[in-house]
């Protein structure tokens, strides 16, 4: 049995193209862009039998999709050098993709707000989303700023009339969305949202990111049945679908803020409420925005509300606690 080199169907080849049969082959393959077949065609041999040749000679066969794609560009009469395969464009990154791979008081109040009214997505091609909302375009704003983001917040509006206006920032990046998992998110996190390892020094930060997104303030004054005397109510609120969250936010809090109180119910829509009453949320002020003023971290409108009620409450009730007294 004669080796492949031997034939002389080969040999006649070589003789008339005046090359080695493994040139031929290669150069035909690799710079005409010719499948095996087409090689058949032109040398008037069988598929089968060029492909068992390039196996004999060690050469390397390209994909087929790849000289399809090839030969599309050079459909027609070339007028010029022939078409290359288009190179893919790099996109720009539209956003700090680091931003939650390292502890700032700017990644934990967006982790925490992230944590309240943020989601996570992969749509049905692979591409992985990270998402906010809110009904005040300032915050979507701030959020945008701190990720050193330039992507377009987009504006929707319900058919509900009763409903506010709200503003969306969606993200596209695998690396963050990842990085939110490393972190304890989750997609369709509202049920089942765990209270993330925070460092000590940046929970403040955390806790103000949530309750801007899932917290409340309410402060009220009446006067009792007998309308002789005059009673505030001052309330700090946190809303989660999530149980364990609000249960282990509650002991956080006792441990860094001295929080006495705080009661946790469930509501009629099926999410759970924690909420402290007037010494409690005098701490938990002073704990949420000791901090946060100079970075511009915190939701003005809530800010305010606070304020409005410590105002009051400095004005000399007696028989309240004090508000400078709420920080021992």
């Amino acid at each position: 049995m004669y080796r492949l080199a031997d034939s002389p169907r080969i040999k006649n080849i070589e003789r008339s193209f005046e090359d080695s049969i493994a040139t031929i082959l290669y150069n035909w393959h690799w710079k005409a862009n010719l499948k095996h077949s087409e090689i058949g065609e032109r040398l008037d041999i069988p598929r089968p039998t060029i492909s068992r040749w390039f196996r004999k000679l060690g050469v390397p066969s390209q994909d087929s999709h790849k000289i399809t794609n090839n030969n599309l560009l050079n459909v027609g009469p070339r007028c010029g050098p022939r078409a290359q395969p288009r190179v893919k464009k790099v996109r720009p990154v539209l956003v700090n993709q680091d931003f939650f791979k390292k502890w700032t008081p700017e990644m934990a109040y967006v982790l925490g707000y992230f944590a309240a009214d943020g989601c996570m997505s992969v749509n049905s091609r692979g591409a992985h989303f990270i998402e906010f909302t809110s009904t005040d375009k300032e915050q979507i704003e701030r959020i945008r700023e701190k990720m050193q983001s330039s992507h377009v917040i987009g504006r929707f509006v319900s058919k509900n009339p009763r409903w506010k206006t709200g503003y969306r920032l969606q993200i596209g990046s695998k690396e963050m969305f990842n990085d939110l998992l490393r972190l304890g998110l989750t997609p369709r996190k509202s049920l089942t949202l765990d209270l993330p390892e925070v460092p000590e020094q940046y929970f403040s930060h955390f806790v103000r990111g949530y309750f801007d997104g899932d917290g409340s303030v309410a402060f009220m004054r009446y006067f009792r049945n007998d309308r002789k005397k005059l009673v505030y109510a001052f309330r700090t609120r946190f809303i989660s679908g999530s149980k364990i969250f609000l249960e282990k936010l509650l002991q956080k809090l006792r441990f860094f803020v001295g929080t006495k109180g705080g009661s946790l119910i469930k509501k009629q829509d099926g999410s759970f409420e924690l909420s402290f009453s007037m010494n409690d949320s005098c701490k938990i002020f002073f704990y949420l925005y000791n901090e946060c003023i100079a970075g511009n971290l915190f939701l003005t409108r809530k800010y305010n509300r606070f304020q409005e009620a410590l105002k009051i409450l400095r004005g000399g009730v007696a028989q309240l606690v004090r508000a400078q007294d709420c920080r021992s």
